[in-house]
Protein backbone atom coordinates (compact mmCIF):
# COMPACT_ATOMS: atom_id res chain seq x y z
CA UNK A 1 0.00 0.00 0.00
CA UNK A 2 1.19 3.49 -1.04
CA UNK A 3 2.15 5.63 2.02
CA UNK A 4 -0.69 8.60 2.73
CA UNK A 5 0.28 11.88 1.50
CA UNK A 6 0.97 14.31 4.37
CA UNK A 7 -1.55 17.11 5.38
CA UNK A 8 0.48 20.19 4.75
CA UNK A 9 -0.12 23.57 7.19
CA UNK A 10 1.03 26.37 6.03
CA UNK A 11 1.01 29.19 8.23
CA UNK A 12 2.87 33.12 7.50
CA UNK A 13 2.75 36.31 9.15
CA UNK A 14 3.65 39.52 7.46
CA UNK A 15 6.43 41.94 8.73
CA UNK A 16 7.58 39.89 11.34
CA UNK A 17 11.00 39.94 12.67
CA UNK A 18 13.04 36.57 13.27
CA UNK A 19 14.26 37.72 16.55
CA UNK A 20 10.39 37.93 17.81
CA UNK A 21 10.55 34.44 17.23
CA UNK A 22 14.41 33.22 17.98
CA UNK A 23 15.92 35.25 20.01
CA UNK A 24 16.93 33.18 23.57
CA UNK A 25 15.09 36.51 25.55
CA UNK A 26 11.72 38.01 25.04
CA UNK A 27 9.29 40.18 26.29
CA UNK A 28 6.96 37.55 26.01
CA UNK A 29 5.36 34.56 25.86
CA UNK A 30 4.26 32.48 22.79
CA UNK A 31 3.27 29.27 23.61
CA UNK A 32 2.21 28.19 20.07
CA UNK A 33 5.14 28.43 18.06
CA UNK A 34 7.48 28.02 21.00
CA UNK A 35 5.78 24.21 21.02
CA UNK A 36 6.62 24.04 17.75
CA UNK A 37 10.33 25.08 17.85
CA UNK A 38 10.58 22.64 20.53
CA UNK A 39 9.81 19.78 18.05
CA UNK A 40 10.69 21.03 14.76
CA UNK A 41 14.05 21.72 12.37
CA UNK A 42 14.14 25.45 13.03
CA UNK A 43 16.27 27.34 10.23
CA UNK A 44 18.32 29.86 11.60
CA UNK A 45 19.58 31.36 9.20
CA UNK A 46 16.71 31.72 6.49
CA UNK A 47 16.81 34.93 3.99
CA UNK A 48 14.04 36.28 1.76
CA UNK A 49 14.31 36.42 -1.52
CA UNK A 50 12.55 39.71 -1.68
CA UNK A 51 12.59 42.35 1.10
CA UNK A 52 8.33 43.59 0.39
CA UNK A 53 5.43 41.78 0.16
CA UNK A 54 4.26 40.95 -3.25
CA UNK A 55 7.56 39.41 -4.72
CA UNK A 56 8.36 37.45 -1.48
CA UNK A 57 4.57 35.43 -1.60
CA UNK A 58 5.12 35.09 -5.65
CA UNK A 59 8.51 33.49 -5.06
CA UNK A 60 6.21 31.15 -2.14
CA UNK A 61 4.05 30.52 -5.06
CA UNK A 62 6.47 29.47 -7.53
CA UNK A 63 10.37 29.04 -6.12
CA UNK A 64 11.22 31.45 -8.70
CA UNK A 65 12.95 34.68 -8.09
CA UNK A 66 11.40 37.96 -8.25
CA UNK A 67 13.37 38.93 -11.02
CA UNK A 68 12.39 35.27 -12.88
CA UNK A 69 8.67 35.83 -12.04
CA UNK A 70 8.89 39.70 -13.03
CA UNK A 71 6.58 40.36 -10.11
CA UNK A 72 9.04 42.90 -8.35
CA UNK A 73 6.22 45.41 -6.58
CA UNK A 74 3.08 45.69 -5.00
CA UNK A 75 2.28 48.74 -6.29
CA UNK A 76 2.39 48.40 -10.26
CA UNK A 77 3.71 45.99 -12.35
CA UNK A 78 2.92 42.10 -13.02
CA UNK A 79 0.51 39.64 -11.04
CA UNK A 80 1.48 36.37 -10.64
CA UNK A 81 1.50 34.90 -14.31
CA UNK A 82 -1.23 32.50 -14.79
CA UNK A 83 0.48 30.18 -16.80
CA UNK A 84 3.72 29.28 -14.01
CA UNK A 85 2.80 26.17 -11.76
CA UNK A 86 2.08 27.47 -8.78
CA UNK A 87 1.45 25.50 -4.92
CA UNK A 88 -1.93 25.33 -5.14
CA UNK A 89 -1.91 24.10 -9.11
CA UNK A 90 1.25 21.41 -8.09
CA UNK A 91 -0.48 20.04 -4.85
CA UNK A 92 -4.12 19.81 -6.18
CA UNK A 93 -3.14 17.57 -9.49
CA UNK A 94 -1.58 15.49 -6.47
CA UNK A 95 -4.83 15.27 -5.15
CA UNK A 96 -4.73 17.66 -2.33
CA UNK A 97 -7.68 19.67 -1.32
CA UNK A 98 -6.94 23.53 -0.93
CA UNK A 99 -7.51 26.31 1.14
CA UNK A 100 -6.53 29.76 1.72
CA UNK A 101 -7.12 32.09 4.79
CA UNK A 102 -6.14 35.66 5.00
CA UNK A 103 -3.76 37.86 3.13
CA UNK A 104 -2.76 36.90 -0.67
CA UNK A 105 -1.19 40.21 -2.17
CA UNK A 106 -0.14 38.10 -5.67
CA UNK A 107 -1.70 41.24 -7.43
CA UNK A 108 -0.33 44.61 -7.18
CA UNK A 109 -2.76 46.93 -5.22
CA UNK A 110 -3.21 50.16 -7.40
CA UNK A 111 -2.69 52.12 -4.29
CA UNK A 112 -3.49 55.80 -6.43
CA UNK A 113 -7.12 54.40 -7.27
CA UNK A 114 -7.87 53.94 -2.89
CA UNK A 115 -9.97 56.30 -1.49
CA UNK A 116 -11.05 57.52 1.78
CA UNK A 117 -14.61 58.35 0.97
CA UNK A 118 -15.83 54.72 -0.21
CA UNK A 119 -15.21 51.26 0.08
CA UNK A 120 -14.52 49.91 -3.90
CA UNK A 121 -15.58 46.08 -4.87
CA UNK A 122 -12.98 43.82 -4.81
CA UNK A 123 -14.60 40.99 -7.06
CA UNK A 124 -11.94 41.15 -10.17
CA UNK A 125 -9.19 40.56 -7.41
CA UNK A 126 -10.82 37.21 -5.55
CA UNK A 127 -11.88 36.03 -9.14
CA UNK A 128 -8.01 36.22 -10.13
CA UNK A 129 -6.76 34.80 -6.65
CA UNK A 130 -9.21 31.97 -7.13
CA UNK A 131 -8.54 30.92 -10.58
CA UNK A 132 -4.58 30.57 -9.26
CA UNK A 133 -5.75 27.00 -8.03
CA UNK A 134 -7.55 27.27 -4.51
CA UNK A 135 -10.59 25.46 -3.83
CA UNK A 136 -11.68 27.31 -0.75
CA UNK A 137 -10.59 31.41 0.20
CA UNK A 138 -11.63 33.58 3.07
CA UNK A 139 -9.39 36.86 2.40
CA UNK A 140 -8.13 39.48 4.33
CA UNK A 141 -5.94 40.84 1.74
CA UNK A 142 -3.91 43.12 4.42
CA UNK A 143 -5.37 45.73 7.05
CA UNK A 144 -5.03 48.67 4.55
CA UNK A 145 -6.98 46.77 1.85
CA UNK A 146 -10.06 45.94 4.29
CA UNK A 147 -10.39 49.59 4.64
CA UNK A 148 -10.18 50.14 0.90
CA UNK A 149 -12.12 47.48 -0.63
CA UNK A 150 -14.70 44.97 -0.18
CA UNK A 151 -12.36 41.81 0.50
CA UNK A 152 -14.14 39.14 2.67
CA UNK A 153 -13.54 40.49 6.04
CA UNK A 154 -14.78 43.91 4.96
CA UNK A 155 -18.31 42.68 4.06
CA UNK A 156 -18.68 40.66 6.98
CA UNK A 157 -17.75 43.72 9.20
CA UNK A 158 -20.26 45.89 6.95
CA UNK A 159 -22.66 43.42 7.72
CA UNK A 160 -22.07 43.34 11.21
CA UNK A 161 -22.32 47.12 11.16
CA UNK A 162 -17.99 47.21 12.10
CA UNK A 163 -16.83 48.16 8.70
CA UNK A 164 -17.29 51.86 9.49
CA UNK A 165 -15.81 52.07 13.00
CA UNK A 166 -13.14 50.38 11.67
CA UNK A 167 -12.67 52.73 8.64
CA UNK A 168 -13.19 55.69 10.96
CA UNK A 169 -10.19 55.01 13.33
CA UNK A 170 -7.40 54.82 10.45
CA UNK A 171 -8.62 57.30 7.95
CA UNK A 172 -10.53 60.03 10.75
CA UNK A 173 -8.60 62.60 12.85
CA UNK A 174 -4.36 61.86 12.15
CA UNK A 175 -3.26 60.05 15.46
CA UNK A 176 0.20 60.76 17.13
CA UNK A 177 2.29 58.90 14.56
CA UNK A 178 -0.19 56.94 13.53
CA UNK A 179 0.01 53.75 16.32
CA UNK A 180 -4.00 53.62 16.23
CA UNK A 181 -5.98 52.07 18.58
CA UNK A 182 -8.47 48.97 17.33
CA UNK A 183 -11.71 50.07 17.84
CA UNK A 184 -13.90 46.83 17.92
CA UNK A 185 -13.48 43.51 19.97
CA UNK A 186 -11.04 41.11 19.95
CA UNK A 187 -13.38 38.62 17.46
CA UNK A 188 -13.74 41.10 14.55
CA UNK A 189 -9.99 41.86 14.73
CA UNK A 190 -8.71 40.86 11.23
CA UNK A 191 -5.79 38.33 12.78
CA UNK A 192 -8.38 36.85 15.00
CA UNK A 193 -10.62 36.58 11.83
CA UNK A 194 -8.49 34.67 9.65
CA UNK A 195 -7.36 32.35 12.44
CA UNK A 196 -11.50 31.71 13.02
CA UNK A 197 -11.95 30.84 9.25
CA UNK A 198 -8.86 28.57 9.16
CA UNK A 199 -10.44 26.55 12.56
CA UNK A 200 -13.53 26.64 10.87
CA UNK A 201 -12.69 25.15 7.38
CA UNK A 202 -9.90 22.55 9.47
CA UNK A 203 -12.74 21.08 11.51
CA UNK A 204 -14.88 20.41 8.74
CA UNK A 205 -11.93 18.51 6.20
CA UNK A 206 -12.18 15.01 5.81
CA UNK A 207 -8.56 13.76 7.34
CA UNK A 208 -9.15 11.13 4.36
CA UNK A 209 -8.46 12.93 1.95
CA UNK A 210 -4.95 15.11 1.84
CA UNK A 211 -5.22 18.67 2.58
CA UNK A 212 -3.23 21.90 2.22
CA UNK A 213 -4.03 24.54 4.18
CA UNK A 214 -2.12 27.96 4.03
CA UNK A 215 -3.31 30.50 7.11
CA UNK A 216 -1.89 33.91 6.45
CA UNK A 217 -1.83 36.27 8.70
CA UNK A 218 -1.50 40.38 7.95
CA UNK A 219 -0.03 41.00 11.33
CA UNK A 220 2.42 41.91 12.72
CA UNK A 221 2.60 44.63 9.80
CA UNK A 222 1.94 48.03 10.26
CA UNK A 223 -0.56 49.09 12.35
CA UNK A 224 0.66 46.58 14.94
CA UNK A 225 -2.99 47.15 15.99
CA UNK A 226 -3.97 44.28 18.42
CA UNK A 227 -6.56 45.36 21.04
CA UNK A 228 -5.79 46.34 24.29
CA UNK A 229 -5.85 43.50 26.15
CA UNK A 230 -3.06 41.97 24.72
CA UNK A 231 -0.77 44.75 25.55
CA UNK A 232 -0.79 43.35 29.43
CA UNK A 233 0.71 40.21 27.97
CA UNK A 234 4.50 42.35 27.14
CA UNK A 235 7.03 42.68 29.53
CA UNK A 236 8.76 45.94 28.30
CA UNK A 237 11.60 45.49 30.85
CA UNK A 238 12.68 42.98 29.10
CA UNK A 239 12.70 44.45 25.43
CA UNK A 240 14.77 43.16 23.35
CA UNK A 241 18.07 45.69 22.54
CA UNK A 242 17.09 48.02 20.51
CA UNK A 243 20.01 48.43 17.59
CA UNK A 244 21.39 51.72 16.71
CA UNK A 245 24.08 54.23 16.93
CA UNK A 246 23.94 58.32 17.27
CA UNK A 247 24.92 60.00 14.00
CA UNK A 248 24.84 56.84 12.16
CA UNK A 249 22.72 58.90 9.37
CA UNK A 250 24.80 62.10 9.39
CA UNK A 251 27.59 61.12 6.32
CA UNK A 252 24.28 60.81 3.32
CA UNK A 253 26.26 57.71 2.03
CA UNK A 254 23.57 55.24 2.58
CA UNK A 255 19.96 55.44 1.38
CA UNK A 256 18.11 55.67 4.26
CA UNK A 257 19.72 59.09 5.48
CA UNK A 258 17.17 60.30 3.39
CA UNK A 259 14.05 58.54 5.32
CA UNK A 260 15.70 59.60 8.76
CA UNK A 261 17.37 62.86 7.71
CA UNK A 262 13.52 63.97 5.40
CA UNK A 263 11.95 64.46 3.95
CA UNK A 264 11.90 60.90 2.57
CA UNK A 265 9.52 58.39 0.44
CA UNK A 266 11.05 55.46 1.42
CA UNK A 267 8.36 53.60 4.23
CA UNK A 268 7.71 54.99 7.66
CA UNK A 269 8.98 58.14 6.68
CA UNK A 270 6.08 59.98 5.81
CA UNK A 271 4.77 58.59 9.01
CA UNK A 272 7.12 61.20 10.89
CA UNK A 273 7.17 64.97 11.24
CA UNK A 274 8.44 66.52 8.07
CA UNK A 275 9.00 62.92 6.83
CA UNK A 276 12.21 62.23 9.00
CA UNK A 277 12.24 59.29 11.60
CA UNK A 278 14.80 60.91 13.30
CA UNK A 279 11.84 63.09 15.46
CA UNK A 280 11.05 59.73 16.48
CA UNK A 281 11.88 59.64 20.42
CA UNK A 282 12.36 56.99 23.14
CA UNK A 283 9.01 56.96 23.90
CA UNK A 284 7.47 56.39 20.79
CA UNK A 285 9.90 53.49 19.63
CA UNK A 286 9.05 51.91 23.22
CA UNK A 287 5.18 52.19 22.50
CA UNK A 288 5.83 51.03 18.70
CA UNK A 289 7.89 47.75 19.69
CA UNK A 290 5.16 47.16 22.34
CA UNK A 291 2.31 47.26 20.22
CA UNK A 292 4.18 45.27 17.59
CA UNK A 293 5.07 42.58 19.96
CA UNK A 294 1.15 42.57 21.35
CA UNK A 295 0.31 41.64 17.64
CA UNK A 296 3.06 38.88 17.68
CA UNK A 297 1.50 37.65 20.99
CA UNK A 298 -2.07 38.26 19.36
CA UNK A 299 -1.41 35.93 16.72
CA UNK A 300 0.37 33.24 18.19
CA UNK A 301 -2.93 32.33 20.15
CA UNK A 302 -4.85 31.63 16.85
CA UNK A 303 -1.67 29.57 15.72
CA UNK A 304 -1.75 27.51 19.25
CA UNK A 305 -4.75 26.47 18.24
CA UNK A 306 -4.90 25.80 14.66
CA UNK A 307 -1.52 23.44 15.24
CA UNK A 308 -3.85 21.99 17.82
CA UNK A 309 -6.53 21.19 15.67
CA UNK A 310 -4.65 20.32 13.01
CA UNK A 311 -2.80 17.82 14.87
CA UNK A 312 -6.09 16.14 16.38
CA UNK A 313 -7.85 16.10 13.05
CA UNK A 314 -4.70 14.66 11.13
CA UNK A 315 -2.34 12.99 13.83
CA UNK A 316 1.26 12.86 12.59
CA UNK A 317 0.73 12.52 9.08
CA UNK A 318 1.21 16.60 8.82
CA UNK A 319 3.61 18.77 7.84
CA UNK A 320 3.50 22.34 9.51
CA UNK A 321 5.58 25.29 8.20
CA UNK A 322 6.02 28.73 9.70
CA UNK A 323 7.32 31.68 8.15
CA UNK A 324 7.33 35.27 7.54
CA UNK A 325 7.26 36.94 4.03
CA UNK A 326 9.97 39.71 4.97
CA UNK A 327 11.19 41.32 8.69
CA UNK A 328 10.64 44.52 9.83
CA UNK A 329 13.37 47.13 11.08
CA UNK A 330 11.50 47.23 14.60
CA UNK A 331 13.51 50.50 15.36
CA UNK A 332 16.63 48.83 14.71
CA UNK A 333 18.75 51.84 13.21
CA UNK A 334 16.35 54.17 13.93
CA UNK A 335 13.76 53.20 11.51
CA UNK A 336 10.55 51.64 11.19
CA UNK A 337 8.71 49.31 9.24
CA UNK A 338 10.60 47.49 5.74
CA UNK A 339 11.20 50.66 4.47
CA UNK A 340 12.48 48.82 1.23
CA UNK A 341 15.17 47.68 3.19
CA UNK A 342 17.88 45.26 2.68
CA UNK A 343 19.41 45.53 6.18
CA UNK A 344 19.47 42.09 7.69
CA UNK A 345 16.51 42.76 10.24
CA UNK A 346 14.16 42.96 6.95
CA UNK A 347 16.01 40.10 5.18
CA UNK A 348 16.17 37.81 7.50
CA UNK A 349 12.97 35.98 8.37
CA UNK A 350 11.51 32.72 11.12
CA UNK A 351 11.82 29.73 8.87
CA UNK A 352 10.53 26.87 11.09
CA UNK A 353 8.96 23.42 9.87
CA UNK A 354 8.00 20.27 11.66
CA UNK A 355 8.25 17.01 9.35
CA UNK A 356 5.83 14.63 9.47
CA UNK A 357 6.21 12.32 12.36
CA UNK A 358 8.96 14.39 13.40
CA UNK A 359 8.82 14.82 17.06
CA UNK A 360 12.74 15.88 18.16
CA UNK A 361 14.01 19.51 17.92
CA UNK A 362 16.09 20.22 15.28
CA UNK A 363 18.64 23.53 15.00
CA UNK A 364 19.97 24.28 11.30
CA UNK A 365 22.81 26.77 10.58
CA UNK A 366 23.48 26.24 6.88
CA UNK A 367 21.78 29.45 5.08
CA UNK A 368 18.74 28.87 2.94
CA UNK A 369 16.42 31.06 1.07
CA UNK A 370 12.99 31.37 1.17
CA UNK A 371 13.00 30.38 -2.67
CA UNK A 372 13.24 27.15 -1.37
CA UNK A 373 9.93 26.46 0.69
CA UNK A 374 7.90 25.58 -2.89
CA UNK A 375 9.93 22.65 -3.65
CA UNK A 376 10.77 21.15 0.06
CA UNK A 377 6.82 21.34 0.02
CA UNK A 378 6.05 19.55 -3.28
CA UNK A 379 8.80 17.05 -2.24
CA UNK A 380 6.93 16.29 0.40
CA UNK A 381 3.59 16.03 -1.77
CA UNK A 382 5.24 13.48 -4.13
CA UNK A 383 4.72 15.86 -6.66
CA UNK A 384 7.46 16.45 -9.65
CA UNK A 385 9.29 19.92 -9.44
CA UNK A 386 9.31 22.12 -12.35
CA UNK A 387 12.24 22.67 -14.17
CA UNK A 388 12.65 26.25 -14.22
CA UNK A 389 12.25 26.17 -10.72
CA UNK A 390 15.25 28.27 -8.73
CA UNK A 391 15.39 26.97 -5.51
CA UNK A 392 15.99 23.46 -4.27
CA UNK A 393 14.60 21.13 -1.22
CA UNK A 394 15.88 22.79 1.81
CA UNK A 395 17.55 18.82 2.88
CA UNK A 396 19.64 19.10 -0.36
CA UNK A 397 20.64 23.15 0.13
CA UNK A 398 21.54 21.83 3.80
CA UNK A 399 23.12 18.64 2.41
CA UNK A 400 25.55 21.02 0.22
CA UNK A 401 26.62 22.91 3.10
CA UNK A 402 24.11 26.01 2.85
CA UNK A 403 23.49 28.56 0.08
CA UNK A 404 27.08 30.17 -1.01
CA UNK A 405 25.29 33.46 -2.45
CA UNK A 406 22.24 34.71 -1.60
CA UNK A 407 19.88 37.58 -3.86
CA UNK A 408 17.45 39.54 -2.38
CA UNK A 409 15.74 42.13 -4.32
CA UNK A 410 12.63 43.99 -5.24
CA UNK A 411 11.38 47.33 -7.36
CA UNK A 412 14.69 49.32 -6.91
CA UNK A 413 16.72 47.26 -4.67
CA UNK A 414 19.52 44.13 -4.49
CA UNK A 415 21.45 42.75 -2.43
CA UNK A 416 23.83 39.71 -3.30
CA UNK A 417 25.66 38.06 -0.11
CA UNK A 418 29.19 36.13 -0.57
CA UNK A 419 31.60 34.79 2.07
CA UNK A 420 30.17 37.53 4.95
CA UNK A 421 30.04 40.49 2.48
CA UNK A 422 26.73 41.90 1.31
CA UNK A 423 26.21 44.61 -1.74
CA UNK A 424 23.43 46.47 -1.79
CA UNK A 425 22.08 48.36 -4.79
CA UNK A 426 19.16 50.96 -3.59
CA UNK A 427 17.29 53.75 -6.15
CA UNK A 428 15.66 56.48 -3.95
CA UNK A 429 12.23 57.23 -5.37
CA UNK A 430 12.10 60.80 -4.77
CA UNK A 431 15.08 61.72 -7.01
CA UNK A 432 16.17 58.43 -8.79
CA UNK A 433 19.50 58.71 -7.57
CA UNK A 434 21.04 55.00 -6.93
CA UNK A 435 23.15 54.16 -4.17
CA UNK A 436 25.72 51.44 -3.86
CA UNK A 437 26.64 50.02 -0.27
CA UNK A 438 29.25 47.29 1.16
CA UNK A 439 28.99 45.96 4.15
CA UNK A 440 31.11 42.93 5.74
CA UNK A 441 28.97 41.32 8.10
CA UNK A 442 31.80 38.88 9.81
CA UNK A 443 33.15 41.85 11.27
CA UNK A 444 29.98 44.47 11.42
CA UNK A 445 27.04 42.68 11.61
CA UNK A 446 24.49 45.47 12.36
CA UNK A 447 25.80 46.90 9.40
CA UNK A 448 26.61 50.21 10.37
CA UNK A 449 29.73 51.13 8.44
CA UNK A 450 29.43 51.55 4.35
CA UNK A 451 32.70 50.18 3.10
CA UNK A 452 31.72 50.84 -0.89
CA UNK A 453 35.43 51.60 -2.25
CA UNK A 454 37.82 51.13 0.47
CA UNK A 455 40.77 49.64 -0.87
CA UNK A 456 40.87 47.13 1.39
CA UNK A 457 37.41 45.73 0.19
CA UNK A 458 38.44 46.15 -3.47
CA UNK A 459 38.11 42.33 -4.28
CA UNK A 460 35.51 41.74 -2.42
CA UNK A 461 33.40 44.31 -4.10
CA UNK A 462 34.47 43.73 -7.57
CA UNK A 463 33.24 40.04 -6.83
CA UNK A 464 29.93 41.32 -5.96
CA UNK A 465 29.46 43.43 -8.92
CA UNK A 466 30.82 40.21 -11.02
CA UNK A 467 27.98 38.43 -9.52
CA UNK A 468 25.59 41.17 -10.22
CA UNK A 469 26.30 41.54 -13.62
CA UNK A 470 25.94 38.09 -14.32
CA UNK A 471 22.32 38.12 -12.90
CA UNK A 472 21.41 41.62 -14.43
CA UNK A 473 22.92 39.95 -18.08
CA UNK A 474 20.38 36.81 -17.51
CA UNK A 475 17.22 39.16 -16.43
CA UNK A 476 16.05 41.70 -18.56
CA UNK A 477 13.67 42.60 -15.40
CA UNK A 478 16.92 43.52 -13.11
CA UNK A 479 18.62 45.13 -15.87
CA UNK A 480 15.96 47.57 -15.81
CA UNK A 481 14.70 47.91 -11.88
CA UNK A 482 16.81 50.83 -11.60
CA UNK A 483 15.36 52.97 -14.18
CA UNK A 484 13.73 55.74 -12.62
CA UNK A 485 9.89 56.88 -13.32
CA UNK A 486 8.16 58.13 -16.18
CA UNK A 487 6.49 61.49 -16.05
CA UNK A 488 3.54 59.64 -16.03
CA UNK A 489 4.71 58.07 -12.61
CA UNK A 490 5.72 54.43 -14.03
CA UNK A 491 9.38 53.19 -14.05
CA UNK A 492 10.36 52.08 -17.61
CA UNK A 493 10.56 48.20 -16.58
CA UNK A 494 6.44 48.34 -16.16
CA UNK A 495 4.35 47.90 -18.75
CA UNK A 496 0.31 46.93 -18.71
CA UNK A 497 1.01 43.84 -20.74
CA UNK A 498 3.56 42.48 -18.57
CA UNK A 499 6.17 42.16 -21.60
CA UNK A 500 8.95 41.50 -19.53
CA UNK A 501 9.28 37.61 -19.49
CA UNK A 502 10.36 35.07 -16.68
CA UNK A 503 14.12 33.83 -17.07
CA UNK A 504 14.52 30.22 -17.27
CA UNK A 505 16.89 29.77 -13.87
CA UNK A 506 18.94 32.49 -11.64
CA UNK A 507 21.42 30.19 -10.65
CA UNK A 508 21.74 31.94 -7.34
Amino acid sequence: MKPKKPHILLITTDEQHRDTVFAQRKPYSIPGIERLLSQATNYGTCYTASPVCLPSRCTWMTGLYPFSTSCCSNRMGRSLPLNLPNLFTCLKQAGYHTSMHGKCHFVPVPYPATRKDVTQEYEHFLRYYQSLGMDHLDVQDGNNVSLWYYDDYSKEMEEKDCLKAYKQTYQGAPQPFRLPDFPLENEDHPDTWVGRKALDWIARQDPETPQFTWVSFSGPHYPMDAPSEWFDRIDMEQDLERIFRPGEWDGGDKIHCNGYNGPGTTEGSGNAPGGAQREFTEEYWREWRKRYYANVVQIDAMIGKIISLAEEKYGDNLMIIFTSDHGDMMGNHSLWGKNFSLHEDVLRVPLVIRYPGQTQKQEVSETVNSVDLFPTILEQAGCEIPAECDGKPLHQVVSEGGRDVIVSSCEGRIAVIENGCKLCKNRYDRTGQVYMELYDLNRDPHEFENVWNRPEYADAQAGLLARLDELEQRSAVLSVLFEHKTAAGRPYWYSAGGAAQPMRRAEA
